[in-house]
């Protein structure tokens, strides 16, 4: 089974505007909502290629309810605990004209012990040999900075395979456990090593030094460059793919997906990261957080080139 955790799921209003001005009235030329959170929109995605998946986190609030039905509507399983405080809601700014895409995220609800408790032991029993767990995104205000790593440690107790995506301390404490992947973007890599990365090498010998620590696998994702995968076998860049950009919020969500598919159909690391490399090259063509489809990813798949290196 795969699981995908969202400790801080938002609802996510996507507003376009022709040309949004600061200190000015705008006007919405469309307007859409979106259950989302990064392990949802994994699962989201997982559906579209025809992978089930089960959906844990927190829900709570004003809505629950409709977080619930859109889980159901889409076939996702859900096993999410049930809180006190309202779910967020995250806004997403289009500009359509001057092609500038801004988030407005709130910082979520706040989680009592009780419920940090109950989540855990939910957590614990849903997990089973050979399972595949998505740990992704941030997470509440008080939740601990270590929660990444309690859930990874629960989770390979079990036998189950772990990748993580995450930033700031939710990811350096969470990589102390040794997940099984880790996918940060350039900035969220850098964030965690505290240096900038100048270049494609610099990233490179970074991740093969997570390698040497435990890690099996790194994904960095480089936005339109397209990303880079270090394992210990070989490194491989992709080559990022020209699309009609619509959103990109959900992008590295996709490729975590991509990853998982790629995982449970047997893929080498080539043939993973070109399907990585095109997840994501089709879900900013999409607008919001909608789920790109198996036919649109396959459609850009032979068009993405990779570059190989052997360790």
């Amino acid at each position: 089974m795969v699981i995908t955790v969202t400790l801080n799921p938002a609802m996510d209003k996507t507003i376009a505007i022709q040309d949004f001005e600061l200190g000015k009235v705008n006007r919405v030329s469309k307007l859409r909502y979106d259950i989302g959170g990064k392990g949802i929109n994994v699962s989201k995605v997982l559906k579209k290629f025809g992978i089930p998946s089960a959906c844990t986190g927190f829900i709570g609030g004003s809505w629950k309810n409709t977080f619930k039905k859109e889980l159901r509507n889409m076939g996702i399983v859900n096993n999410f605990l049930e809180i006190t405080e309202d779910t967020r809601t995250n806004i997403k700014v289009v500009d359509n004209k001057n092609k500038i895409y801004t988030d407005i995220n709130e910082p979520g609800p706040e989680i009592t012990e009780e419920e940090l408790n109950d989540f855990i032991n939910k957590f614990k029993s849903i997990c089973n040999e050979g399972d595949i767990i998505a740990l992704s995104g941030g997470a509440c205000p008080n939740i601990p900075k270590n929660i990444y790593g309690i859930l990874t440690k629960l989770a390979k107790e079990k036998g189950a395979f772990v990748i993580l995506d995450a930033e700031g301390e939710l990811l350096s404490e969470g990589i102390k456990e040794k997940p099984d992947i880790i996918k940060p973007n350039k900035h969220e890599f850098e964030i965690l090593l505290n240096r900038n990365l100048n270049s494609e090498d610099d990233m490179i010998c970074e991740a093969k030094k997570l390698i040497d620590n435990g890690l099996k696998k790194v994904l960095i994702s480089l936005g339109e460059k397209g990303a880079i995968l270090v394992s210990n076998k070989m490194v491989l860049y992709g080559k990022g793919l020209k699309v009609p950009v619509m959103s990109t919020v959900g992008a590295g969500d996709s490729m975590v997906a991509a990853l998982i598919y790629s995982m449970l159909n047997n893929f080498d690391d080539e043939k993973t990261l070109k399907f990585a490399v095109a997840t994501g090259a089709a879900s900013v063509s999409l607008e919001g957080t909608q789920a790109c489809d198996l036919n649109q990813v396959q459609s850009l798949v032979q068009k993405v080139n990779i570059n190989v290196r052997r360790n």
